[in-house]
């Protein structure tokens, strides 16, 4: 975990004209500043072939792993990418998985190997293991809830509890139920209208969302939230912890006001507010989208959205920007960051952002198809790096270090946030079976290692840490 800032170099409730400027679009890993907020920089983190899509999965689903060492990306008629989660280099392709939706794959929130799925086969719940590549069965949700239609996630909402103990699922569009792992259980919401989307766990797994609605663990209503309309979401905490829903809102709510661009609920009291007040933003803004899973930020409520707006040309207010924003109980202050360059009209679904926010909040994944000059050729995805936000201590560095696959058979392969100079490799008993300069690509050929466990010592501008892999 770790307490960051991320407004450093950034104007709070910045409401000033910064128009978008026509930039040539990066290289593949190259970087651009963007003129209007030059403390962002903008990374290409794809290379996409003319007419491609390389996205993110969606705002509401996290695209890094736990410690940020892996990241997911999804190529529209090729499937889920594996890029190596700080330096953006492609691993392999996750054909080996086959999630009920392409945004339903959940990284664990504290394991960095481990990602979750419903497998649209078997309806099997998956714990799939990125190193290894092995599959566990958890349970068969269609047998424990005896469900005889579909069982599929969520709608514009899929997620899981922050502790990754419970998901949530529908059967058709006649019940629907959430299962916590750690007790093995299955619970089954008292909710008349599935209306064909499931409840989905705020971060507590205590709580849950439903079509403006708020259920309890024993899946039984709560409280209603105070929304004209369900509209892009997302779930998450306030500053407090307090689990909260995160949502634009055209029009105010039943009980008055809360409209906005981005407007936030608390869960737990149903208090709501504007983050964003028209009477300072403007009218909300079209194609905005929300991610609140900036879970290992300890300081709380960090979200990120990013809008398409109306003119698409990025010269009014908010047009065709990011903006993370601080949310406390009562309160928030908005940070103004990039312009996103995209603007949809060739490629509608995919070419709107779909802004995520990493873990620790420091980086923002967007796609775009780069509007200007080289409008509509493509969509790749980009990555918004924050100014003020670099991870220094030894713990980071250190956790933002993964070995692939594990056990390995020919290929090890080294992700690492900082640069590694040279490695070497121990048996069990401190014999040195190998040592050298890690190269360009950062792997090294294992083949002629003997089936084992051992060590590798990987030294990084003079200080060595170790690591346990299998061969």
């Amino acid at each position: 975990m770790c307490a960051q800032d991320l407004s450093v170099g950034y104007i709070a409730n910045d409401l000033n004209a910064r128009p978008m400027q026509d930039i040539n679009k990066p290289s593949y890993l190259g970087s651009v500043n963007d003129p209007s907020f030059s403390n962002t920089t903008i990374r290409r983190i794809s290379q996409v072939t003319p007419n491609g899509k390389i996205v993110p999965m969606y705002s509401t689903i996290q695209s890094w792993n736990a410690n940020e060492t892996l990241l997911i990306l999804y190529e529209v008629g090729g499937g889920h990418r594996l890029l190596n989660g700080t330096d953006y280099t492609f691993i392999r392709n996750l054909n080996d998985i086959n999630p009920d939706d392409l945004e339903g794959v959940f990284w664990h929130f504290t394991d960095p190997d481990i990602l979750f799925y419903i497998d649209n086969t078997s309806n099997d719940l998956i714990r799939y293991n990125v190193s290894t590549q092995n599959k566990t069965i958890l349970v068969n949700l269609k047998d424990a809830s005896g469900c005889t239609d579909g069982i599929t996630g969520g709608n514009d909402v899929q997620m899981m509890s922050w502790d990754s103990d419970v998901i949530s699922f529908r059967c058709g569009n006649t019940s629907a139920y959430y299962y916590r792992i750690s007790t093995n259980t299955i619970t089954a919401f008292n909710i008349s209208d599935i209306n064909f989307t499931a409840p989905m766990p705020f971060p507590s797994g205590n709580l849950f969302y439903h079509n403006k609605k708020v259920y309890n663990a024993s899946g039984n209503f709560v409280r209603d939230l105070n929304i004209d309309k369900g509209e892009h979401s997302c779930l998450g905490r306030l500053s407090n912890g307090d689990d909260a829903y995160f949502a634009i809102a055209f029009e105010e709510g039943p009980d008055g006001g809360c409209q906005g661009t981005l407007v936030a609920h608390n869960a737990t009291n149903g208090i709501c507010f504007s983050v964003t007040p028209t009477s300072d933003y403007g009218y909300p803004q079209s194609g905005t989208h929300i991610s609140a899973l900036a879970h290992k930020n300890t300081e709380g409520g960090w979200i990120a959205v990013s809008m398409m707006g109306y003119d698409l040309d990025g010269q009014d207010l908010l047009d065709q920007e990011l903006f993370i924003a601080k949310v406390n109980e009562n309160s928030a202050d908005v940070y103004r960051v990039a312009h996103h360059r995209s603007d949809e009209n060739e490629f509608d679904y995919w070419g709107e952002p779909h802004v995520t926010i990493s873990p620790t909040g420091t980086r923002l994944l967007f796609g775009s198809d780069w509007s200007g000059s080289q409008d509509g050729t493509s969509v790749d995805a980009y990555v918004a790096e924050l100014g003020g936000t670099t991870l220094t201590t030894e713990t980071i560095q250190k956790k933002q270090i993964g070995l692939f696959p594990n056990p390995v058979k020919d290929n090890l392969h080294i992700s690492s946030n900082i640069d590694i100079e040279q490695y070497t490799i121990y048996t069990t008993s401190g014999h040195r079976v190998m040592s050298s300069q890690l190269n360009a690509q950062k792997t090294i050929d294992t083949s002629l290692l003997h089936s084992g466990v051992y060590f590798i010592e990987l030294s990084s501008n003079g200080s060595l840490q170790t690591f346990k892999f299998i061969k």
